[in-house]
């Protein structure tokens, strides 16, 4: 991204104190200089944090992460590392460029890196019924269904727009992302939906979960239907707005059968979130 100071250093345009490099990850010392070895570890690709990371990233990060806390341990005379991480704002993430700090650590240094808390008060039983997962129906439930997450966001209506889909049969997994710089949220919604169907077989039995009623309802309260036959007029008489890409979903679903499912957005489907995550990382790579 064109103004993260992370990629700054990854390609060059500003220099660091590096401690290990391989093809995906970069580790080099904070310039806080705050312990002795502190050190981030950050992927070559830009993600904003852990929520819109790719799990196979990840997994390189956090083996880095591994090897070179274990080379502090065993080449370097520490005793032990603290590995830290900051996902969101909420969590004071102030670079939002998916990052590890260790903390190299001796036996009595002194340090105190977990902040000390007064406690929430709450009994433990209710804070257990607050946040554990409840269980959904998993993917291989559904058989010979295919399983499509979209959503689409826009920074602006209209604004830069990115969209996302995740496509899933049978636990294999698929994502598709994209954005335009002048767009609508409309128009990302229907983008996302349009890609993952384009992506999907004939014949192909598919359950689309989105947070647009826009796009829901179109088919489940029949209002494409109505449209049609109202030669692409709404019951107001003005033009259906987006009969490009209408026309394109409508192409998209030609001889599947699609089943389209209404979820509430921004709240704990983990699927939802992640595309609403994606999404919103495509708009960020277009202001960059």
């Amino acid at each position: 991204m064109k103004d993260c100071i992370f990629c700054k250093i990854i390609n060059g345009e500003m220099p660091c104190y590096k401690i290990y490099e391989d093809d995906f990850c970069l580790a080099f010392l904070d310039i806080s200089n705050d312990i002795f070895g502190h050190t981030l570890v950050i992927p070559k690709k830009h993600y904003e944090s852990v929520m819109t990371c790719d799990n196979t990233t990840l997994a390189r990060v956090a083996e880095t992460c591994k090897k070179v806390g274990n080379h502090y341990v065993k080449e370097c005379g520490f005793d032990g590392y603290n590995i830290l991480n900051a996902s969101g704002k909420a969590a004071e993430q102030s670079v939002f460029h998916l990052h590890f700090h260790i903390l190299p650590r001796k036996n009595d240094d002194g340090y105190k890196t977990f902040p000390h808390l007064l406690g929430s008060g709450a009994e433990l039983v209710d804070v257990c019924e607050k946040l554990k997962f409840i269980e959904e129906k998993k993917v291989e439930d559904f058989g010979d269904c295919v399983i499509l997450y979209t959503d689409g966001a826009c920074s602006g209506n209209p604004g830069a727009g990115g969209w996302a889909s995740i496509l899933n049969y049978q636990g294999k997994e698929k994502i598709f992302t994209g954005g335009e710089l002048e767009t609508t949220n409309n128009r990302m919604e229907l983008m996302a939906i349009i890609v993952g169907l384009e992506n999907i077989k004939s014949g192909a039995k598919i359950k689309v979960f989105s947070d647009s009623a826009y796009v829901v309802n179109a088919f489940n309260q029949n209002w494409l239907s109505n449209w049609q036959r109202n030669n692409w007029k709404t019951s107001g008489k003005s033009d259906v707005l987006n009969k490009d890409l209408w026309q394109r979903l409508l192409a998209a679903k030609q001889d599947k059968e699609v089943e389209f499912v209404k979820v509430k957005g921004h709240s704990d489907n983990e699927n939802n979130n992640r595309c609403d995550a994606l999404a919103r990382e495509e708009i960020s790579k277009l202001n960059g």
